[in-house]
């Protein structure tokens, strides 16, 4: 089972908090995203709570459009998580269900996301602290769903970039994409993405020494397997 903690330092600024020594909850989350198929609609998240500081968090669900965690995110009620607001104490963990209310299969893959956020507590007075938003992936895929990716390479007024469709019905998680570049690799991009079904992916390529060449060797780390490529690289 994978778990992902994080120390809750990102995103919502919290005011009017205690200030009586460091704060020092972390929030442990199991699995980092979650597979709703038919026979399976429902799924468990772990929440837990491994610092010395309680948690007020509230966990909601929203229908997901594009590759990036931050775009296109609309509230829905297509998933439900239950319950939607969980108190942990110093050391306490808790099971929150996500299910999907239709037992239909989709034609294509529905992607959600589960956001956990924690809800500020004002005890006492002074200090700044920041809190952490943490974003999970749903994924319902229909059976035999998987990705088509189709990779380009173009020469543009912002410079060389590459770019993969998605023609599939199933996402692509590209988790490690490098160029090879006078035989070393050197990589693409500043994290695993993904790019969801009938969705495109475009990285910038501006500011490596691309002049005179035809063709980029690619190297993908991705959930249809590692994938070696030569994309010819178009334009003046």
């Amino acid at each position: 089972m994978r778990w992902c903690r994080f120390l809750l330092v990102g995103l919502v600024v919290v005011s009017n908090v205690s200030g009586e020594g460091p704060w020092a909850a972390t929030l442990g989350v199991s699995p980092t995203r979650l597979e709703l198929v038919p026979g399976r609609p429902a799924a468990a998240l772990t929440v837990t709570n491994d610092g010395d500081a309680p948690l007020l968090l509230q966990v909601e669900t929203f229908a997901w459009r594009s590759g990036p965690a931050s775009e296109e995110l609309e509230p829905t009620r297509a998933i439900v998580a239950v319950p939607p607001m969980v108190r942990l104490a110093a050391g306490e963990r808790q099971i929150v269900r996500v299910a999907r209310r239709s037992t239909e299969p989709p034609a294509v893959e529905e992607t959600y996301r589960v956001l956990v956020t924690e809800v500020p507590q004002t005890e006492g007075a002074g200090g700044v602290r920041l809190a952490l938003r943490i974003s999970l992936p749903v994924f319902v895929t229909p059976p035999d769903a998987r990705a088509e990716p189709r990779w380009t390479a173009e020469r543009g007024a912002d410079g060389p970039s590459l770019v993969v469709a998605n023609g599939g019905r199933a996402h692509l998680h590209v988790r490690r994409l490098e160029l090879v570049l006078g035989g070393r690799a050197v990589p693409v991009g500043d994290g695993p993405t993904y790019v969801l079904a009938g969705r495109s992916h475009r990285w910038s390529l501006a500011g490596l020494r691309l002049d005179g060449t035809r063709a980029l060797a690619l190297r993908a780390e991705t959930n249809l397997g590692d994938l070696d490529l030569v994309v010819p690289l178009q334009g003046g």
